[in-house]
């Protein structure tokens, strides 16, 4: 396993699949995600719809991801990487008012995701199989 190169390309999926979270969009997360995260942002997307409310979110920018774990089991491959990210993020209600997060200000995060892929696979895509969120 070169792990600069799992690392770099767990770097590519963790912003596509942040901004297709971001953006509510399910039909794409799906083949994406493990069951149990797809059910995860779905039930906080759908929450959201169901509450009228909106996300607005900006990506500023990826500052460290590390490889906390990688193992390779048979033809499965999973690569745990921690993300440290910076974005503006504020949930509006239906009258427009921010009810969570800040519409102006930068928010550091930190996610812990691990992917999963058959290496014996054409597909070059990871699934997202677990996620966590470090306060």
């Amino acid at each position: 396993m070169r792990v600069d190169h799992e690392r770099d390309s767990c770097v590519s999926e963790y912003q596509a699949k942040e901004q297709k979270r971001r953006q509510g969009d399910k039909k794409a997360l799906k083949p994406l995600l493990s069951r149990e995260v797809f059910d995860g942002f779905s039930g906080v997307i759908d929450a959201r719809q169901r509450n009228g409310e909106t996300l607005e979110s900006k990506f500023v920018g990826l500052d460290n991801s590390e490889i906390v774990s990688a193992e390779l089991a048979g033809r499965k491959t999973s690569v745990t990487v921690r993300f440290i990210a910076d974005l503006i993020s504020a949930t509006r209600n239906r009258a427009g008012e921010v009810i969570d997060g800040d519409a102006a200000k930068v928010r550091r995060i930190t996610d812990v995701w691990t992917f999963e892929r058959d290496v014996s696979s054409r597909d070059p895509n990871w699934r997202l199989i677990s996620t966590e969120g470090v306060v």
